[in-house]
């Protein structure tokens, strides 16, 4: 390398060389670290020699465990420098170290040594199990408690209600209190419990030092949760600190290895930053993904903010800083222009994922995905707290802001895993500004943030642009906020074709709801969006300017629900004109593989979602929920417990019994208690139709035999439920009864499968996705099936007419 590096150095000097368009490519010879800094150690010294044309330096796949953050500042940067992964998403660059385990202790739990110095560090409050992030074990493993009352000085503490500690109490300290204050949650460690009183105090006050943050302002009993005790730890996969061992303790649950475990150490991975007034240009991160970093828990704990904004407290539970820091990011660009991320990906993070900060402009981040992360998926700009002559920066040098920068195709799920106040995508002031076409989903606090002012006072922010962006499940844990939420007067901006859906009741005080215009927000134009299956109104203002809402089509929850919520806002500020509230739609759920996949559930009416794997039963995909092989699923999980369906349907398949079969639908039903039951039977194999098989022996899956056994035990197990089945095997059989009879237009039954068990893409998934949507009581459909032989089609419908709602006509 130093050899190419040198030779590149000495055609630099030539004219020919100067001229050369196309980028110099560098590999990287071993996937680790020390090859990486060497190639750009090599580099920065050609830099020096005048070597300013831009660079690839491409990396080979595999595991780069850094133990300092990766430095690029503009001198190495050049013309432009682009660290590319040669194999999308697998050159991954880790600020963690990997554990190695003991083996399992007397009690059957999986043990792993920490590293020598952990002591020096803060106790880790998050590590990667499994490729998964971990908060350790949680007291109660799922939902809240409730605080019965504040203490007098509604700061130091609470009372714990006598139902929520068994009798031997809550231990005396050693774990954290993670406590929600309607928009934010402050994590604190627990100085004392004690068991007469179930008086629990914190190291420090809770809350920030604002009044409106005393534990009693919002709720007079706010939700909280504990979190790091080994008394907690009482379910599989549940970890805590053995601080005497100095060991990670890990739950066991049936597995036969030591599960793979992860200390994250760093908080920053990758940092980029200009020189001065010089600033990084032409950088390019392309396919590299980021993992694996530290939640930097202060000593004393934190009092949280919006947005991950929070106040760190010392050992003694005092605030270390005048301002409130925002939660540090895995990877930071500042001083910055024409730089972009490219498909990257940022997973199992304790920190914010990715921060674009102060004076960054055409910057592009483009196809990534982020998910599973302790603070906000992306930041786009900084706060208000960076000084320039003495006055805040926006006011003294208002060229500054983050200008014409994109934020587009980018999927965000799971932030706020640590700071539940966390966000989607925080962007406070910025000009020209582009959130373009993005997936942000299963988030607990608001999708898009956009402004930091929280008044009408002019700013550098405006022309600023929110558009064609899909925004599901967000407001999950926190209240008073909403799939989109905006500060501030930001002239000129528009918020356009939106889709935003599935924000909840909420939790705390104040409520949620599709869009949120809170203080000062003015200047925007709201216009062409959908929001749906919100259970408060879709737009809100508060102490809000002037803004236009129109041609916007919207759900409402109850007849008496008010499109348009004015808190404090004056009504004439607010321009509201044409537009449509939609009828509501029923949510609908399928679990099941590619016979589910077949019967098309994206073109069913309703608010449809799957959980598809291919070729797998009911039992596998409750065990096996993490990766279906349908990239669109949302997991069962997340899906059962984030809303009630009004429809779900459940697809049973070869591999399982009925015991079994019977065990996990039951599992699924007390998860969702008001839903009417759908069970698919998919269908035979090409084969067996052909040989015919008894559809009257109980001993094959996709029975009459079966189905009816099956529908009997449910339904003397949930006698108030309503159960309904496809019967879609049956068509099947009736297809290949009439095609014996001549009286069907196929030849053979081969001409419905496209394998040996999958249906055809026209005929048979017309066939089969009309029957679901007989059996979900729509109307049948040709939509997408448009030239299907007419013939052909005639036959399908009159069989399925046949068949009716019930579906059990003699296939024999």
């Amino acid at each position: 390398m130093r050899q190419l590096i040198f030779c590149c150095i000495l055609l630099c000097s030539t004219a020919a060389f100067a001229q050369k368009e196309q980028p110099t490519e560098f590999q990287v010879q071993q996937p680790n670290v020390a090859a990486l800094r060497q190639t750009l150690d090599d580099l920065r010294e050609a830099r020096k020699q005048g070597f300013s044309t831009p660079v690839d330096v491409v990396l080979p796949s595999g595991r780069y465990e850094f133990t300092d953050p990766l430095q690029l500042d503009s001198e190495l940067v050049a013309d432009g420098l682009t660290l590319k992964a040669k194999e999308a998403r697998e050159a991954v660059f880790s600020g963690g170290i990997s554990l190695k385990s003991s083996g399992k202790d007397d009690q059957g739990r999986w043990r792993y040594a920490l590293p020598e110095n952990w002591q020096s560090e803060v106790q880790p409050r998050v590590i990667v199990i499994d490729q998964a992030l971990r908060s350790p074990a949680r007291y109660p493993n799922e939902g809240y408690l409730r605080v019965e009352k504040a203490l007098e000085d509604r700061r130091s503490g609470f009372t714990v209600n006598t139902s929520d500690v068994s009798s031997d109490g809550l231990p005396g300290s050693g774990y954290d209190l993670i406590l929600m204050h309607d928009w934010s949650s402050s994590r604190l460690p627990v100085a004392s419990f004690e068991g007469s009183s179930r008086v629990l105090k914190t190291v420090g006050p809770i809350g920030c030092s604002a009044p409106h943050y005393a534990i009693d302002h919002f709720e007079k009993q706010p939700r909280y949760y504990l979190e790091g005790h080994a008394e907690f730890a009482d379910i599989a996969g549940e970890w805590y600190v053995d601080s005497d061992a100095r060991e990670i303790v890990l739950l066991s649950g049936d597995e036969e290895n030591a599960p793979a475990v992860v200390l994250p150490r760093l908080t920053t991975i990758l940092a980029a930053s200009g020189n001065g007034d010089t600033p990084v240009r032409g950088l390019v991160v392309s396919g590299i993904t980021f993992t694996e970093t530290a939640f930097p828990m202060p000593v004393g704990g934190l009092a949280g903010a919006q947005a991950s904004m929070h106040e760190p407290r010392d050992a003694s539970g005092k605030r270390t800083t005048s301002h409130r820091p925002m939660l540090p990011a895995g990877v930071t660009l500042e001083n910055a222009k024409r730089c972009r991320f490219l498909g990257c990906r940022f997973e199992n993070m304790g920190t914010t994922a990715l921060w674009l900060s102060n004076r960054v402009s055409d910057c592009v981040v483009q196809r990534c995905v982020v998910t599973g992360v302790g603070g906000n998926g992306i930041n786009m700009g900084e706060d208000n707290s960076r000084r320039v002559d003495g006055r805040a920066w926006y006011q003294s040098a208002p060229d500054q802001v983050p200008s014409r920068n994109t934020i587009d195709q980018c999927e965000i799920s799971l932030c706020g895993q640590v700071l539940p106040g966390a966000v989607g995508i925080w962007a406070p002031l910025n000009n020209e500004l582009k959130i373009t076409n993005n997936n942000i989903h299963d988030c607990p606090y608001t999708g898009i943030s956009l402004g930091w002012i929280w008044n009408p006072s002019p700013s550098p922010a405006g022309k600023n642009l929110i558009s064609g962006n899909r925004i599901q499940y967000v407001m999950q844990t926190l209240s008073d906020g909403g799939g989109i939420y905006t500060l501030g007067f930001q002239p000129d901006s528009v918020i356009e074709k939106n889709i935003i859906t599935d924000i909840p009741l909420n939790a705390g005080r104040a409520e949620s709801n599709g869009m949120f215009l809170d203080q000062g927000s003015s200047g925007f134009t709201i216009r062409q969006n959908t929001i749906r299956r919100i259970d408060r109104s879709p737009l809100r203002f508060h102490q809000a300017g002037e803004n236009l809402a129109e041609n916007n089509s919207w759900e409402l929850a109850t007849p008496e629900t008010p499109p348009v919520r004015y808190n404090n806002t004056p009504e004439k500020n607010i321009t509201v004109r044409n537009n449509t509230v939609l009828e509501a739609q029923q949510r609908i759920y399928l679990i099941g593989n590619s016979l589910t996949w077949d019967t098309v559930p994206s073109r069913l009416d309703e608010g449809v979602e799957w959980h598809v794997d291919c070729g797998k039963n009911l039992q596998y995909i409750r065990n096996n929920p993490s990766e279906p092989c349908v990239s669109t699923s949302r997991i069962w999980p997340r899906a059962l417990r984030s809303a009630q369906y009004g429809l779900i349907s459940f697809q049973i398949h070869y591999g399982s019994t009925l015991e079994e079969d019977l065990a996990v639908i039951s599992m699924w039903l007390e998860m969702q208690p008001k839903s009417v039951v759908i069970l698919h039977t998919g269908w035979p194999r090409h084969a067996e139709i052909v040989a015919g098989i008894d559809a009257k022996n109980p001993e094959f899956t996709h029975t009459d035999a079966y189905f009816n056994a099956l529908l009997e035990r449910l339904r003397n197990e949930f006698p108030e439920r309503e159960f309904r089945c496809t019967w879609a095997m049956n068509l099947v059989r009736k297809v290949q009864a009439d095609i014996a009879a001549g009286k069907a237009p196929f030849a053979s039954i081969d001409e419905l499968y496209r394998d040996a068990i999958h249906m055809t893409t026209d005929a048979g998934r017309y066939l089969m996705h009309n029957r679901m949507r007989q059996t979900m009581g729509q109307t049948l459909s040709n939509a997408g099936y448009e030239d299907l032989d007419p013939e052909l089609k005639t036959y399908l419908d009159g069989l399925l007419r046949e068949f009716g709602t019930q579906g059990q006509a003699d296939a024999n």
